[in-house]
């Protein structure tokens, strides 16, 4: 989870640096309404908007409401398009504001104000909701627990220490906006904001609005609490940001803390659903009735006529890419869940024979087939621009499983068979090469580090029980690539580290870090963590925490831009930091029962969502939401880069 913290929300306006500003109030309905240049695309267009902001069942009066344009020069910024004060019905309206790109994204923060009939002003009050894009907005919205619940999740990873300066590494329009505008058409699609109730997706089986109603009225029992507000107080110290990360101080912050360590004291925070005020029920229905195992929000977006789903990968435009052994296709997803192939997936002509793994390079996703032992490449559309047979023989590929691409142009493929290494190829010059040297024996797993020249590829390569002379040893080698003018790896050098021999089974995916270092995690169970050094050694473990047991066999391994490392395993999702400290439960995240595993598959996207293949029905995807830090896609470098 990100370790800054959203703070300082009261104290907004002196605090937030602001490169346009409109202060705009309900009664300035002839406020001006001059264009302003909308950089890219000519003159803004004027809108307005009409909302209320609520506090469970009970209107929030007087409360400064506050219309937020995210990241509109990069790191760092929001523009405050517009404020006003709702009145004591909670009613607001804003006659006039532009924005200054068309496709960014809008969000509203409501702070402070009196949910309760004392009429004394909660300080801790502090809802958002997210808008949508400013082409395309809502005439009324609606502003409550829920809204802001479902915000803390899809922008979890967008925040700034200055409250509430929701931002990307790009503008509006850009590659490194995705991320952002991707989230936050998320939030748009699980409440909606015109009405501030839960949509159609969260409402249908097997998705649930559950976990966020709770989260929701867990927010009430500060928003409705009375002076002194000690509830809001309590619950603060109750949600525990990570050390040296100071306690919220509003019901935003909470809310983002909460969704960013969703595995700490879930019992304390959720007891907060039992602290309403007196004669305030519970407002959002249906809720959690007992404490979760974790406070994740996961959502499961089926995948009709999938059969066995195995890897998956993210493409610039955070599509998620997975591959199904079984039906022999590849089936793609839009980041709102939508699948974009066609009926059964991308077959690539029939030519798929057990589709394993998957990996984007900058124009196509690669797959390998370990049925008939070849090399695909498709596009975005899923025509064929590569295939294997061809080129390759008499060269042998023999039961392909791991596959990355290194900064020469080269695809490098692991030989799952004994004695078969790896397979080396450049599909532009033609050349290609086996090496078995470095004890590459059977591969399995492939990661490229290539932020670093020379090249370091790192390759799981296992030697079955009963094979001498090295019977059921599992190592994961580190190679030199130098790389040569013609395109082919030259001057590779190898060495190696051997894993621990009570665990002789083979890694189940390997993930470089930020560090250059290299995760991985045994079908038995551990996580390892090895050094990028020269022999590479063990930093870490084996590790049996977050989940992670002998009775649990791990399945694949990503890392993310703030240096942690998930692991899939057959019934939970396991989070690590870098130091191997365990940020899930000790039962893992289980998505409240949605994820069911079974698959290797589990990616990061440029949104911080972790998504992982689910085996048992309704088979698919399961996003678990704001989770991790955002990664750059697709995954070119090795290194898990924030976008």
């Amino acid at each position: 989870m990100r370790i800054f913290s959203l703070k300082s929300l009261a104290s907004i306006s002196t605090l937030l640096t602001v490169t346009t500003m409109l202060a705009l109030t309900a009664g300035t309905a002839s406020a001006k309404s001059k264009s302003v240049a909308a950089t890219g695309h000519g003159p803004a267009t004027t809108h307005s908007l009409r909302g209320n902001v609520m506090g469970a069942r009970q209107p929030v009066g007087l409360s400064t409401i506050e219309l937020w344009e995210a990241g509109t020069t990069g790191p760092g910024t929001a523009t405050r398009l517009a404020s006003t004060t709702s009145t004591r019905a909670g009613n607001f309206i804003i006659a006039s504001f532009a924005c200054a790109h068309t496709a960014s994204q809008l969000y509203i923060t409501a702070t402070g104000g009196d949910a309760t009939t004392e009429n004394i002003p909660n300080p801790h009050i502090a809802l958002a909701l997210m808008i949508g894009e400013c082409n395309s907005l809502p005439s009324r919205v609606v502003i409550n627990e829920r809204t802001t619940a479902a915000a803390s999740y899809t922008m979890a990873q967008f925040g700034e220490p200055v409250n509430p300066s929701l931002s990307a590494n790009g503008i509006p329009g850009s590659t490194a906006y995705t991320g952002l505008n991707n989230a936050a058409n998320l939030a748009t699609k699980i409440v909606n904001p015109g009405t501030g109730t839960p949509g159609p997706f969260l409402t249908t089986s097997p998705n649930s609005p559950n976990l966020l109603n709770t989260i929701a009225d867990i927010l009430v029992s500060c928003v409705n609490s009375l002076s002194p507000f000690t509830t809001c107080t309590n619950l603060f110290a109750a949600v525990q940001p990570p050390a040296g990360v100071a306690a919220p101080v509003n019901t935003w912050e909470a809310a983002i803390d909460i969704a960013r360590n969703p595995g700490a004291n879930v019992a304390s925070v959720y007891d907060f659903v039992n602290q309403l005020p007196s004669g305030v029920s519970a407002p959002f229905v249906p809720f959690l009735t007992t404490a979760p195992n974790d406070l994740t929000l996961a959502l499961s977006y089926p995948i009709p006529r999938s059969r066995s789903l195995s890897g998956l990968s993210f493409d610039s435009a955070d599509n998620a890419w997975v591959s199904d052994d079984t039906a022999n296709a590849i089936f793609e997803m839009n980041p709102a869940g939508t699948l974009l192939s066609p009926a059964g997936g991308f077959t690539a002509g029939g030519i798929l024979s057990g589709p394993r793994f998957v990996f984007h390079d900058s124009d196509s996703l690669w797959i390998t087939s370990y049925s008939n032992n070849t090399v695909d490449a498709i596009d975005g559309a899923g025509n064929v621009v590569f295939s294997s047979p061809s080129f390759i023989s008499p060269l042998t590929l023999a039961v392909p499983l791991g596959l990355a691409t290194d900064s020469f142009n080269n695809v490098w493929v692991a030989n799952s068979i004994d004695d078969h290494g790896v397979t080396i190829f450049n599909p532009a010059s033609g050349f290609a090469l086996i090496t078995t040297d470095g004890n590459l024996l059977s591969t399995q797993f492939i990661a490229g580090d290539t932020t670093v020249s020379p090249n370091i590829m790192w390759v799981s390569s296992f030697t079955p029980t009963g094979r001498f002379p090295n019977n059921g040893l599992t190592r994961v080698v580190r190679v030199v690539n130098n790389g040569l003018p013609n395109g082919l790896p030259g001057d590779l050098t190898f060495s190696d580290v051997v894993l621990p021999t009570k665990f002789p089974d083979g890694p189940q995916g390997i993930s470089v870090d930020n560090d250059g270092n290299v995760w991985t995690a045994l079908a038995s169970g551990p996580a390892v963590k090895i050094s990028n050094a020269v022999p590479p050694t063990i930093a870490l473990g084996p590790l049996f925490v977050g989940g992670l047991s002998s009775n649990n066999a791990a399945l694949g391994v990503a890392t993310d831009s703030n240096n942690n490392v998930w692991i899939s395993t057959q019934d939970s999702i396991v989070e690590l930091d870098t130091d191997g400290n365990a940020l899930s439960p000790s039962t893992g995240f289980t998505a409240g029962g949605l994820y069911r595993g079974l698959g290797n598959g589990v990616a990061i996207d440029r949104g911080g969502n972790v998504w992982t293949v689910n085996n048992k029905a309704p088979r698919g995807l399961i996003e678990f939401v704001g989770a991790a830090g955002p990664v750059a896609t697709p995954r070119v470098s090795g290194r898990p880069l924030a976008p």
